[in-house]
């Protein structure tokens, strides 16, 4: 199963909506294939989940949880990552998501094989700063 696979597949379960300013929690799971291509090479006879598919399982179920484009640009603010994920293993994505006047912003804790394995702090912004004019 490819990466963009599994991510597709994320299951998700939400509180109701929140109000203007409020926070909702949302939780999402999601096994990565041992066969999946994607890992090949991280790393050779030891493989590991890259950190970056671990950011991008937050991402993704922010932007579903809030209706965001998939493909919103989002802003890492801050990633720690405490333990290395194994293919196989579930991961499992708790995030707690408020929307405010400048976007979505999220602290997320991901565990796999019920140990913390991550927590990652993203921001999708309501306005992309301009960058057509010229910096003088």
């Amino acid at each position: 199963m490819m990466l963009e696979q599994a991510l597709t597949i994320l299951d998700m379960e939400s509180e109701p909506a929140p109000p203007p300013g409020g926070a909702v929690t949302v939780r999402g799971t999601v096994t990565v294939d041992a066969d999946d291509p994607f890992l090949d090479g991280h790393y050779p006879g030891f493989p590991l989940v890259p950190g970056f598919s671990l950011v991008q399982y937050v991402h993704e179920l922010v932007t579903g949880a809030t209706g965001a484009p998939a493909h919103q640009p989002a802003v890492l603010e801050r990633a720690r990552f405490l333990s290395p994920v194994r293919p196989g293993e579930e991961v499992l994505v708790e995030a707690r998501v408020l929307h405010d006047e400048d976007g979505v912003r999220t602290d997320a804790d991901v565990s796999a094989g019920g140990r913390p394995a991550a927590r990652i702090r993203l921001r999708l912004p309501a306005a992309l700063p301009d960058t057509t004019q010229e910096q003088h």
